[in-house]
This record gives C-alpha cells, structure tokens and sequence, in this order.
C-alpha cells in the first residue's frame, strides 16, 4: 500500500465536511423529543460496531502494541470532541442558524496561532487562508451582531480553541498509531461518554425512545455515514494533511451547510434566505482553501521532490509492484506495523472457500448484503413517492462494476429489485430499474479494466477528473434506459422530476462518496480492483 497523497486527502477531508453538513437532513427524520445524548450514544455504537467488524484484526495488533498508551490518547481525543461538541451546542443558542454556523469557522483562525504558540512551523499561505476565513465570518456575522451574543462568542470561541488542539492531537496521534484504530476507539468511547448523561436524565435510556421505522433508519444512516465512514475516512487523511489543511477544509462545512439550508425545504431544515453578506463569506472561505490546498510555490516543489514522485519521473508508475508496498516516510513504525496486515474481512473469507464458483456466489451475498444495508434505511427519503429517493447507495455501483466484475453488478440489480419490493414499490418499471441497475456498473466495469489498459487508481486530478465524466455518462444512461418505462406505464408521474434525481443520484453520490470510499480501500486498506495486470 502506498497511501493516499495530499491531493487524495484534502478530497477526502472535503468528503468528510460535506457529510457532517448532511446532519441536518438526517435529524429532521428524528423526532424533536428524543434526547440528543441518546442519538449521539447509540449511533456512536452503530459505527464502533461496524468498524470493530470490519478491521477487527488490525485492532487487535494495534493493542497489542501500545495498549496503554493507545488508550490514554484514544480517552484524552473523545474528551476533547465531547468537550468542544457540548460548547458549540451550547453557544448556537446565541445565534441564528446561519451565524452561528459561521462561529465554528473561527477554528481555522484559532489553529494556527496555537501552531504559532507550539513552535511549530506555519506556512504564509496558511495564514492567508486563515485571514480570508475571518474576514468571511466577520463579513456574514457583522450585520447581525447584537451584544447579547458576547456570551455566545466566548462559549464559540472556547469550543474552537478545544477543537483546535483536538484536530492538532488528532493528526499528532493517526501518524503514530493505526487510524482506523483510533477511530474505532473514539466511536465507542464518545457513546460511553455520551450514555453517562443520558442515563441520568433518562434512566429507562432505551424504553424511552419512541422507536419508529423512521427513527430505526435515521440512527443507521448516522451510524455508517456521519460516524464510522467518515471518522475512519477523516483519521485516514489526517495523517496524510496538516492541522492546518484540514482545519481550513473543515471550513468549508458552512457552505455545504448553507447550500442546504437555501434548497431544502422547511419541513427538513430552518430555511435560510441568500443575502451579500452570506454569498461574500462563502466565497471568502472557498477562495482561503483554494490558497491552502492547490499545489502551487513551495508545497509543490516540496511534492515534486517526494521519491514517490520522482520515482514516476523516473519511469515507475503508480500501480507497480515496487511502489504499492511502499510506505510514506511520515508514517510512524508502529503504525506501518499495523498497516501491512491489511487483508480485509472479505479478503479473508473468501480465501476459505476452495471452489471458484462458490467464492462468486459467497462474493455476491456479501455485496447484496451491503447494499441492503445501506439502502433500505434511505427509503424514508423519498423524492416521488413510491419510485425514487435520496441514494447514498449509488456511491456504490463504480465501486461494485470496477473492484467486482459481474458479481458487483448483479448485487447492484438485484438489490434495488428488492429494495423495490421491500419499500412495497415494486412496479412494472422496476424491470428496466433492474436492468439499468445492472448495466451502471457493467459500464463502469468494461472502461476501466478492459477499455482502459491501465492499471486502476485515483492518484491525479486527470484520472478523477475522467472518472466523474464517466459517472455522469453512465448516470445519464441509466435515467434513459429508467425514465421511458415510468412515464409509458405511470403517465401522472412528474417524469422531469423523476429523471433529474435519477441523473442526480447516480452522479453526485459516486463524485461525493464513492471517490473518496476508492481512495480509502485501495490506498489505506488495500483492496485490489479488477484491472488488467500489467505486462
């Protein structure tokens, strides 16, 4: 395993910020009553499950070499998240969404001067992206500015001041030890701290949550997406990025959060009107990652001069047999310990199985057994009743047609026929669903390991930039090969509407989270795509 480079992890802490902006529309499906410490312990448990699961072996290795240690620094990183977390709950009493929202900003003026205090080196750029976020959050917050929120801002600007030493220790910490360790430790440590004061203000803790097919959904979509996807994928780039980096990336959360609050309706988030003053702090954000994250002056003569780099010059490319087991010089010793070991749960238990054509059948139980699971909870989030909803599991088709073959593609059919059939809609269009289904990432599958001889990875901008045109090609066949069906059998279907989402399912989630899900299992977990071996 190489590991992701620095252009793979600011994608991925991109990744990251745009999926905790989506917490807004997974808490309109929990009801207002429920105790925010009961969602914060149980979906913290889903997602140290899940991540205990999958990574049980490495978990184990890594215990085994800093078990005390690796516990103390797992303890003292959930103190400061639940510290910082409780701060800034309590200091957006003080505001209205859109201003309090920019407050948690400020972080990326807070940490580097906290660099400056460690004596630890802080580029120029940093502080110009720095200085143009302030401006951005002063720009926005300005107008609204009352005296009663004094308060508030001393409560902000504390929570900020923990959460800067937090991502410091963070980055500190996924450089010595095995990330997905960490974040492991760290989910089921936040749901022991947060079930302590559930406890407490609820002693039946869960007899008292009024449970609901909706609520069942809400905490399992919060569970693998907002906890363990995006804390592995986040301590994964962490080691990879600066504090720095991925504070001022962190950043850009209120702009996912804003577009949100401007396109959605009321009855999922507390709508907020465009001003000047919003638009100029959104750009000012953007325009401070820009200055942080593209590879111009010094940090490019800096990659430039990487071995990795000059290996390519050299006529290595990435994918040889030579570069894959190497591993970054910023890695710790104990931590590469951990990360050679890394055969995955499935890796693992196909191996077990002697005979060919029972590994495929086993392969794809264990597909379809995924894609369920992280599509039936999203059925609550319909967009035309009865036919299509909001589909994270999309991320999945490139991942299924590329890293699978046939297997993944049949999973992918044959899952949403019975995602159809389980949300009782099942149609005579769900033929065509079943087919389009299938042929999404059949599509994916023939250019990138047949057409393409090449071997598959996601280590420049030209390849990403490739991947999401044929995403949005495929996207674009599946709502033709979809659309004509539902509008011959069901004519009072709104058939615009009907194929824009499928168009937007099948493009956005694949560019959002399944290029950043392909930078983790390939570069930090190791799984190997279906690719013509080179010659």
């Amino acid at each position: 395993m190489r590991g992701m480079n620095n252009l793979q992890a600011n994608i991925c802490l991109l990744a990251v910020t745009f999926c905790w902006s989506c917490e807004v529309v997974i808490f309109s499906i929990i009801p207002d009553d429920v105790n925010p410490f009961a969602t914060t312990c149980i979906t913290s448990l889903i997602g140290a499950v899940l991540l205990g699961a999958c990574f049980a072996k490495r978990i184990v290795t890594a215990f085994r070499q800093d078990r005390w240690l690796l516990i103390r620094r797992i303890a003292a990183l959930s103190a400061m998240n639940t510290a910082y977390s409780v701060l800034f709950l309590v200091g957006l009493d003080y505001f209205n969404v859109s201003t309090g929202a920019f407050t948690i900003s400020i972080t990326a003026v807070v940490l580097p001067v906290m660099l400056l205090v460690m004596r630890r080196g802080v580029e120029v750029r940093t502080w110009i992206s720095a200085i143009c976020v302030l401006v951005g959050i002063i720009v926005v917050m300005l107008p609204a500015y009352e005296p009663s929120q004094i308060a508030g801002l001393a409560v902000m600007g504390a929570g900020c001041l923990i959460r800067a030493l937090y991502i410091v220790k963070l980055n500190d910490y996924a450089k010595e030890h095995d990330p997905l360790t960490l974040a492991t430790g760290m989910s089921g440590l936040n749901a022991v701290f947060a079930f302590v004061p559930w406890f407490i203000m609820q002693p039946t803790t869960f007899a008292a949550l009024p449970w609901s097919n909706d609520l069942v959904a809400a905490y399992f979509i919060y569970g693998y997406f907002v906890i363990a996807f995006t804390i592995s994928l986040n301590m994964l780039a962490q080691r990879r990025a600066t504090p720095a980096q991925a504070t001022i990336v962190y950043s850009t959360e209120i702009v996912f959060s804003t577009i949100w609050a401007c396109c959605l309706p009321a009855s999922i988030v507390d709508p907020v009107e465009l001003s000047v003053p919003i638009v100029a702090g959104c750009a000012l954000i953007i325009i401070g990652n820009l200055v942080e994250v593209l590879p111009v002056g010094s940090r490019k003569e800096k990659a430039e001069s990487t071995p990795e780099v000059q290996a390519v010059a050299d006529g290595a490319l990435p994918g040889d047999d030579a570069q894959q087991d190497s591993i970054p010089p910023t890695q710790h010793p104990q931590a590469q310990a951990v990360s050679t070991q890394a055969t995955d749960l499935v890796t693992r238990l196909l191996s077990r199985i002697p005979r060919p054509t029972a590994r495929k059948v086993t392969l794809f139980a264990i597909l379809l057994a995924v894609y369920l699971i992280i599509a039936l909870p999203f059925k609550v989030l319909e967009v035309v009743p009865g036919f299509t909803d909001i589909r994270p599991v999309s991320m999945l088709y490139p991942v299924y047609g590329i890293f699978f073959g046939i297997p993944g593609c049949l999973a992918n059919a044959v899952g949403n026929l019975i995602g159809d059939i389980v949300s009782d809609s099942l149609r005579w269009s769900s033929i065509a669903g079943f087919i389009a289904n299938f042929t999404g990432p059949y599509l994916m599958y023939v250019f990138w390991t047949k057409l393409r001889k090449k071997p598959f990875d996601l280590r420049n901008g030209r390849v990403i930039g490739l991947f999401i045109v044929t995403v949005v090609i495929v996207a674009c066949v599946e709502s033709l090969l979809i659309s004509p069906a539902v509008a011959f059998f069901y004519p009072d279907v709104d058939i615009a509407l009907f194929a824009g989402t499928v168009i937007a399912n099948d493009a956005l989630f694949p560019t959002g989270f399944a290029i950043p899900f392909i930078i983790m299992l390939q570069e930090e977990i190791g799984f190997v795509p279906l690719t013509p071996k080179r010659q």
